[in-house]
């Protein structure tokens, strides 16, 4: 480390802007949140049968656990009180999971893609928007 150097280089300096540490926080967040619920998604269509939309469903719930945590405490540094968070973060995810189905069903059983591509497509419209509900409104 240099002289004046923290042992935190994630923390952003004062008076930067929150999105530039945030925003690649928040992705990474939802990058392990997203192999969560692909893993899940992944074992329940192969190895259980389970219907792909019911599958992803699934994968989105275990993904929203992983990423409530990851995004509290690491991406945004909240200091709201879990019971306020929770809320917030439940009907942001309520919103989130229905576009997440309506668009995988689009792809997925409108257009006939592969239920993996459905998602990735899926997955990567709802970063922006998931990102703004979560910075100004549920972490903020």
């Amino acid at each position: 480390m240099n002289e004046g150097e923290t042992a935190s280089a994630a923390v952003p300096p004062a008076g930067a802007p929150r999105h530039r540490y945030s925003l690649p926080a928040y992705v990474g967040a939802g990058g392990v949140a997203t192999a969560a619920h692909y893993a899940v998604t992944i074992v329940a269509v192969e190895l259980l049968g389970v219907v792909p939309i019911a599958a992803s469903a699934a994968g989105f719930a275990t993904g929203a656990v992983v990423k409530y945590w990851l995004n509290y405490s690491v991406a945004f540094r909240s200091r709201a009180r879990h019971l306020h968070a929770t809320a917030r973060f439940a009907a942001a995810l309520a919103l989130l999971m229905a576009l997440n189905t309506l668009l995988f069903a689009a792809f997925q059983r409108g257009l006939g893609w592969h239920y993996l591509a459905a998602q990735a497509l899926t997955t990567i419209l709802l970063i922006a928007p998931g990102y703004v509900i979560h910075r100004r409104w549920v972490f903020r």
